[in-house]
């Protein structure tokens, strides 16, 4: 009676662990497939959403001009095969703000960079320290994840006259909105690596 007792322990001992390993088994192969197909589905996704071009000369002459995002006062120029990204100063470009906040000595922060490959096939530029330029189906250029440059025949901005402000030294109760701020943030962060990349490259190329 004991023995047989043992024995259905034992058995079920190597059952239950028998199951949890078929489990664990199960799991894993599940999380393997949902992370394939999330990688397929943005894959195909990001392939579909591109321009994609019969060759380089196509690309090229296809690409060359003004690219901007005026909301957040950032261009992009594609001059041949260089590239001239511009964060312009707020308060020099936009009036509403110079007038709120004052008129500051901050410059434009403006930076070059040559394109090393024209991936025709796949609708993507590469430079030599920026991030890859990808070309939408709409012809406008995504630079990272969440940067949208489009395509313009509009003049870059001229910079306001700071004599004909009414106030260029600001309000100075005006209190910057929080999210105005984060952005704010955001820009300098961005700045900030940038700045740090192209000296990264020139330092490479010396």
């Amino acid at each position: 009676m004991d023995e047989s007792r043992r024995h259905a322990e034992a058995w079920a001992r190597e059952w239950r662990l028998r199951r949890r390993t078929q489990r664990i088994i199960t799991i894993i192969a599940v999380a393997v497939l949902l992370i394939a197909a999330i990688a397929a589905v943005e894959y195909f996704s990001n392939r579909i959403g591109r321009t994609t071009y019969k060759s380089e000369e196509e690309m090229k002459a296809a690409v060359q001009g003004r690219y901007a995002l005026e909301s957040s006062y950032m261009d992009m120029v594609i001059e041949g095969d260089e590239v001239t990204f511009t964060y312009w100063s707020y308060s020099h470009y936009d009036r509403n703000y110079a007038e709120r906040y004052g008129y500051d000595a901050e410059q434009d922060s403006v930076y070059t960079d040559h394109i090393v490959k024209w991936d025709y096939r796949h609708g993507v530029l590469k430079t030599e320290w920026m991030d890859d330029l990808i070309i939408d189906s709409d012809g406008n250029i995504h630079k990272g994840k969440y940067t949208v440059l489009y395509k313009t025949d509009r003049p870059r901005p001229e910079p306001i006259d700071p004599s004909t402000l009414n106030n260029p030294q600001g309000d100075p109760d005006a209190v910057v909105p929080e999210d105005v701020a984060d952005a704010i943030d955001e820009r300098a962060d961005s700045i900030e690596e940038a700045t740090e990349a192209a000296a990264a490259a020139a330092a490479k190329d010396s």
